[in-house]
């Protein structure tokens, strides 16, 4: 056995709690591509976490996930991918060695501590059952009412910087959440957020636009578009009754970032309030979806009046850019030529996707990095909804 020392890599911090990764690859003449052909990648393994035990260091077997994971590891790999979880500090350098037996890599440790990897393997499609996030047949919408709007979207190409005005109430499951907060001495303060309607009692937001337990302090408003205006003909108020935020839910890693409302008293459902369809099909890598919220234009800014919209395209291999993104459960999305974004205030609604006619919330807006997702820099992240159905579901 031999230990083969993994280059030096230097990173650039990011905007926000999550971080870009760093990545080694091992035979040097492997790449993320050329895993093709006869071969695929394995799926992510993080057996292990670093701990004092190694001097804080992290290290990942191939025996171990071998044993673990019969079915999803090979025997004889062909080569192998380590990238970070977590935060990277700016500017720092980032290395790690190779245990090598017999010309086929048999584990990955890492040379920086406190700082956890997961690794995968190009196998052979001979010798293991290649995942993939794609079904030979899609998932059918289970509602044939659900996601159709009697006041339809306008799609155009023309624009503004951040995304185009919607047509008023073409997004009838886009709802504003409203939290009442304490913000000083004697005063008390209004948290926003979007959320999408899943039927006439439940709403679909984020984990983390929950600040409180208490269900009386936030209100539902669905059949808004204009802040600014008294929309008293189209709009309806709701109390909220319970809270169910994912048992999961790690505000430090921004993991399981999805919670469920249920109101008191259910919408009515008419030309202006509709409910989305939960998945159905997936969406590709490179497809497009749709956007919408009140959030700011910009970094720092306040919440925009009127609702907004915007047409971005799905994110492949969003790991280049963040360091905490399990593409299982969570979507990147980007329009790198305008920079169209998520911003503050956009947390908890959704990306959507038309599918025959009827739109599918595919995701709930999670993190941002700068508000904005030109090329080379870091996609917004939204939560994948398909990956939490029987956990959403439970409560419809």
């Amino acid at each position: 056995m031999f230990l083969i020392v993994i280059a030096t890599a230097l990173l650039c911090s990011s905007a926000i709690q999550a971080g870009p990764s760093v990545s080694f690859l091992y035979p040097q003449t492997l790449t993320e591509t050329t895993c093709t052909g006869s071969n695929s990648w394995t799926k992510w393994f993080n057996l292990n976490k670093p701990s004092a035990a190694n001097g804080n260091m992290d290290s990942e077997s191939f025996a171990t996930i071998r044993q673990n994971s019969p079915a999803d590891s090979c025997t004889k790999p062909q080569g192998i991918q380590a990238r970070s979880i977590g935060v990277l500090a700016s500017g720092a350098s980032y290395s790690g060695s190779w245990e090598v037996t017999n010309g086929i890599v048999t584990g990955f440790k890492s040379a920086t501590a406190n700082l956890d990897f997961e690794v995968r393997y190009c196998c052979p499609n001979t010798d293991f059952t290649p995942t993939t996030t794609t079904t030979t047949t899609p998932r059918p919408i289970t509602s044939s009412t659900c996601g159709r709007a009697d006041i339809k979207a306008s799609l155009s190409t023309s624009r503004i910087f951040g995304g185009a005005h919607a047509v008023a109430n073409s997004w009838p499951w886009q709802v504003l959440y409203q939290e009442q907060k304490p913000c000083g001495t004697n005063q008390i303060c209004t948290g926003n957020c979007g959320g999408t309607l899943l039927d006439s009692r439940h709403v679909l937001t984020a984990a983390h636009c929950i600040g409180t337990t208490n269900a009386s302090a936030i209100t539902i408003i669905a059949g808004l578009h204009n802040k600014q205006l008294s929309e008293a003909d189209t709009r309806q108020f709701r109390a909220v009754q319970r809270i169910f935020v994912h048992p999961g839910w790690d505000s430090a890693k921004l993991k399981d970032d999805v919670a469920v409302l249920r109101l008191a008293q259910p919408v009515t459902f008419n030309r202006f309030v509709q409910p989305a369809c939960l998945p159905g099909p997936e969406p590709q890598v490179d497809s497009n979806v749709v956007m919408i919220g009140w959030g700011a234009e910009q970094l720092g800014g306040s919440p925009y009046h009127q609702l907004k919209q915007a047409l971005v395209k799905v994110i492949g291999d969003c790991y280049r850019f963040w360091g905490q993104i399990d593409e299982d459960k969570q979507i990147c999305v980007a329009h790198t030529s305008n920079g169209d974004s998520a911003c503050q205030g956009d947390s908890g609604g959704p990306i959507l996707q038309q599918h025959n006619g009827q739109w599918v919330v595919q995701g709930i807006a999670s993190f941002v990095s700068d508000c904005k997702t030109y090329q080379n820099m870091a996609p917004n992240v939204y939560v994948r909804v398909s990956a939490y159905l029987d956990w959403i579901k439970s409560f419809l």
